[in-house]
């Protein structure tokens, strides 16, 4: 079926803003019925948020509670979660796997303590905790790898720093406690790059220009 001027103006509005993360020419490969808002501000401000306020607990601000638990749940995790999904349906697929695969790390994470907390099972050792924090390590050194060819330096940034915060955190709990408070401070920088990226897209989208550059 031959599309009609209005379908083919909307595809013309979809390729323009078909990829999370400015990869253009996934645009061609898109249904209309594939298109859908950039869900990349959505998982740039779950992790945001949720790696900010968790970071605060590592300074010392206050402690890992009820609230922490529900962000890593809700904010963290169901949020990243659905923006990954909404990513592969687009065909992002660094996006997509970026998105679930720290969507599913943070209500790990809040069962980890839930089950501490609760007594359900054996809290994780410190080096169990050096393993979880080292393998996401790791996987965040091949993601930021990748990020060198999207060219975006605020997501670079945000990776970057991630992946310093999981090495750290990780060395924090093979007991250099110092690295702890530090990584801290590297999550808490990284959350707010996050944020700063999640509300970059979304004014820059609104607008229609670069108020804030990516």
């Amino acid at each position: 079926m031959e599309q009609t001027e209005e379908s083919a103006s909307e595809g013309e509005s979809c390729k323009t803003d078909t990829s999370a993360f400015g990869i253009e020419h996934l645009a061609k490969h898109l249904d209309i019925s594939e298109c859908t808002a950039n869900p990349a501000p959505l998982g740039f401000t779950g992790y945001g948020i949720a790696a900010f306020l968790l970071s605060l607990t590592f300074i010392g601000v206050y402690p890992v509670g009820s609230m922490i638990v529900s962000l890593a749940i809700f904010i963290g995790g169901i949020a990243e979660i659905l923006a990954g999904l909404q990513a592969w349906r687009r065909g992002d697929v660094f996006a997509g796997t970026a998105f679930a695969a720290y969507g599913l790390f943070w209500p790990t994470f809040a069962f980890l303590v839930i089950f501490e907390s609760t007594a359900m099972v054996a809290g994780p050792t410190p080096m169990a905790m050096v393993a979880f924090l080292g393998i996401f390590g790791i996987y965040t050194l091949g993601l930021f790898i990748a990020t060198l060819g999207i060219g975006s330096r605020a997501i670079q940034f945000v990776i970057g720093t991630l992946f310093l915060l999981f090495i750290t955190l990780a060395i924090g709990n093979a007991g250099v406690a110092m690295m702890t408070t530090i990584g801290g401070y590297i999550g808490a920088i990284s959350g707010l790059a996050g944020i700063y990226t999640a509300l970059a897209m979304i004014l820059n989208e609104v607008y229609g220009r670069t108020i804030a550059p990516i």
